[in-house]
């Protein structure tokens, strides 16, 4: 018998992107701002390389009328490489581009590293396209759409529960 439910994302998870930060509020020193760029250099364990800031003010002001990235959480970023996925770790500060990066937070149902390991899996991404003609900027839209099926139990199959350190 397969335990297994068959979802949408947008059940198990909010999707959204952050608030608009505009070039003249740019700065060279305060709360990190984060493009894919970045992202990935996260993502690939790498220090970030290029020094991008906001203001202490306005990173306050979105944490406290809307949200920051929260430990757990997944940027994926969605311009430039595309589909490259970062669990937001403890204690970080920064916020991050709309529109570059989308944002998946509130996870009921559905453990984060479950939905990182289907991301970076083959089995992902042959499950949101063909193999033989993987369209990223179409799978972003279509998670931004909240349509993406996948089967919990197929990335149930992708773990190996022996270590998680890196996340």
């Amino acid at each position: 018998m397969n335990c297994w439910k068959k979802t949408t994302l947008g059940k198990v998870a909010e999707i959204t992107s952050s608030k608009r930060i505009f070039a003249e509020e740019y700065l060279t020193e305060g709360v990190p701002f984060y493009r894919g760029k970045e992202i990935i250099e996260k993502h690939n364990g790498n220090d970030v390389s290029t020094e991008l800031f906001i203001s202490h003010k306005k990173y306050n002001e979105i944490r406290d009328k809307f949200s920051v990235p929260q430990a757990g959480e997944i940027l994926l970023t969605s311009v430039g490489t595309l589909g490259i996925p970062y669990i937001v770790k403890d204690d970080e500060k920064f916020y991050f581009k709309d529109g570059n990066l989308t944002w998946f937070k509130n996870f009921d149902g559905i453990e984060n590293s479950y939905l990182y390991y289907w991301l970076i899996s083959d089995l992902g991404k042959e499950e949101a396209m063909p193999a033989r003609q993987v369209n990223w900027s179409k799978l972003i839209s279509v998670i931004m759409k909240k349509l993406f099926r996948f089967q919990l139990s197929r990335v149930w199959k992708l773990l190996t529960w022996k270590s998680f350190d890196f996340i």
